[in-house]
């Protein structure tokens, strides 16, 4: 089964790595500003460098290792903060488990059952950083799917067969396209885009650049 990305013809495509927490922090407003300027937005998986804990102080630490970890340590400060105004809980900031079944799951979503796809990445993202649901484990990624009451029949078959190949493909065209997302990422009208913090200036493209743009 094909799954296209539609690069080309989306508004607005969202690249999301379900083991990103700042993409988890993004994905409630990237859903209200698809909600709010009355798109469809074109949801696709992608598997990123996982976020790096900070390193332990060491007696030969140099001016970079030691700016690495400052830096790594606000993140997690960052993602402490902006998740508990959401209400989001995030435990364990750095897992890196296989995301593999969890975005297969998703195209299954994206192609049985697309307005029921926004409902799957809300359990999926919660239930991932609420350390309920392992992203490899095709098993408990098809319970999640029929909890949602999303169509299974066949999904076993799609994880086994078809949908580990749609997903390659998937990947081998966004990277063939030459768009290196990060997580969150945003393709707008012919520009790529990293963070969740660019949702105000991808309001205004999407509003056609009328007036003057936020900074």
């Amino acid at each position: 089964m094909s799954v296209p990305s539609r690069l080309d013809d989306a508004r607005l495509t969202a690249l999301f790595d379900v083991r990103q927490p700042l993409a988890y922090l993004a994905l409630g407003p990237t859903l209200e500003l698809g909600r709010e300027e009355g798109i469809e937005i074109n949801w696709l998986p992608v598997d990123v460098s996982p976020l790096k804990a900070p390193s332990k102080p060491g007696r030969d630490d140099d001016r970079s290792i030691r700016h690495r970890r400052i830096r790594a340590n606000e993140i997690a400060r960052e993602i402490e903060t902006y998740g508990a105004a959401q209400g989001l809980v995030l435990r364990d900031y750095y897992r890196d488990p296989d995301p593999s079944a969890a975005n297969v799951g998703w195209l299954w979503v994206r192609e049985r059952a697309p307005e029921r796809l926004a409902d799957y990445l809300r359990e999926m993202f919660r239930a991932y950083w609420a350390v309920e649901l392992d992203p490899s484990d095709p098993e408990a990624v098809g319970k999640l799917v029929a909890t949602l009451g999303i169509e299974t029949e066949g999904f076993e078959a799609w994880q086994r067969e078809s949908g580990p190949a749609a997903l390659e493909a998937l990947e081998e065209e966004i990277v063939e396209r030459g768009v290196n997302p990060g997580s969150p990422a945003y393709w707008v009208d012919g520009e790529l885009f990293w963070g969740g913090q660019h949702l105000e200036m991808i309001r205004w493209i999407l509003r056609g650049r009328q007036g003057r743009g936020p900074i």
